[in-house]
């Protein structure tokens, strides 16, 4: 028994994939990149809600540290401008925070109920109700947070004290 090899004999398996197995890769693919950004989108609002909550915190702090040092609360600017609050909190702060969802908090007075509050102007409803979750009651109607996706009040500060309007 004699064993030829031809030579000249072409392989008859194609090197490569086919075009199905190509699309079911690039589909696990697409499907496996949902999920990590499903994933990546909530921790990074879940963030974004705890920095929140810091600056929050942190605000109360140094409102309370200004009312140590003038026996008062200070003044309302009346507008979504942190010109005056970089001012007045410029000694207990070095750089007035700006919310994670943009625009400013406002040291305020006389919204949803408090005497004295932090406004966020809006977070979204979904931002308002997950801060609210996560450092109060769970209820935009009760508690130190209050309010709705288009306007957020934190009270979180002395409710006690009275108000003195320093503005002529």
């Amino acid at each position: 028994m004699n064993r030829h090899i031809n030579r000249n004999h072409k392989l008859s398996c194609a090197k490569g994939f086919t075009l199905i197995e190509l699309l079911v890769v690039i589909s696990i693919i697409g499907l496996l990149s949902s999920i990590v950004l499903t994933s990546v989108n909530s921790a990074r609002n879940k963030a974004k809600v705890a920095r929140a909550a810091v600056d929050l915190k942190q605000l109360v702090l140094v409102l309370n540290l200004y009312l140590d040092a003038n026996n008062a609360y200070p003044c309302f600017d009346h507008a979504w401008d942190d010109t005056k609050e970089r001012q007045w909190s410029a000694p207990y702060i070095p750089v007035w925070p700006t919310p994670p969802w943009g625009n400013t908090y406002h040291w305020e007075h006389s919204q949803q109920g408090f005497t004295f509050s932090i406004s966020i102007n809006a977070p979204g409803h979904q931002n308002a109700q997950d801060l609210d979750k996560a450092i109060d009651d769970n209820n935009l109607s009760t508690g130190v947070i209050r309010g709705h996706g288009d306007r957020l009040e934190y009270g979180g500060m002395d409710q006690n004290l009275p108000f003195v309007d320093c503005h002529i």
